[in-house]
């Protein structure tokens, strides 16, 4: 119990951090014409799966080994291209698999874990979001929408198969996080139409001005 108090404690820490001004009970600050900010809300995502592996090995166990078939849709290396139709197909995938996680949990294997049921609804919350926010930033379309990973059957395979998606969803999003800026960045200065002032907005559009990472 004293586990699962820390990590609500952290997790409020972290949204204080990211979202300042939630604590005055307002939604993130957004400029005219942006539709998020994606250097927190990715940032928050990550965090919010770091946080669901972790409760979900509590509860499910802390050995389960690896899913051997694996998720290609969610694995890159660390010089994988950043390109925006891509990154939304990734999102959606990882958002369909934590559905069928949350799903697996609440009706099967930890009906009455409230705190991981939660965790888990809001990490798919914010992926959901980040695939419309890297759509709005990056452009482009998912094309065509990537096909729902399957869950196994019995029952250690599925424990086995879930610690393996959020691990998984885990490291795409520290690759997400590591390329975001400069794939920005260099969008902008290839596109020759798009002057100075336009290349400061989406800066700010992206929480990127005040707080260069």
């Amino acid at each position: 119990m004293k586990l699962r108090a820390g990590f609500l404690t952290l997790l409020c820490a972290w949204v204080m951090i990211l979202f300042p001004s939630a604590g005055a009970g307002h939604g993130p600050k957004k400029h005219a014409g942006s539709s998020c900010m994606l250097k927190e809300l990715s940032a928050l995502t990550k965090v919010l799966l770091v946080m669901s592996l972790t409760i979900f090995d509590e509860a499910n166990g802390k050995h389960l080994g690896t899913w051997s078939p694996g998720f290609p849709q969610l694995q890159v290396h660390k010089d994988s291209p950043f390109h925006g139709p891509e990154v939304q197909c990734s999102l959606i995938f990882m958002a369909s698999g934590l559905e069928n996680v949350l799903d697996d949990q609440k009706n099967n294997l930890n009906p009455i874990d409230t705190l991981l049921l939660r965790q888990l609804k809001e990490t798919i919350s914010r992926v959901s979001m980040l695939v419309t926010c890297v759509r709005d930033i990056f452009g482009g379309e998912c094309s065509p929408k990537p096909t729902p990973p399957k869950m196994p059957k019995h029952t250690f395979e599925r424990k086995q198969w879930g610690h393996t998606f959020l691990k998984a969803s885990r490291d795409y999003m520290e690759w997400l996080e590591d390329n975001r800026n400069s794939k920005l960045k260099h969008i902008i200065k290839i596109n020759h139409g798009v002057t100075k002032g336009k290349f400061k907005k989406y800066l700010e559009w992206s929480g990127y001005l005040n707080n260069p990472s």
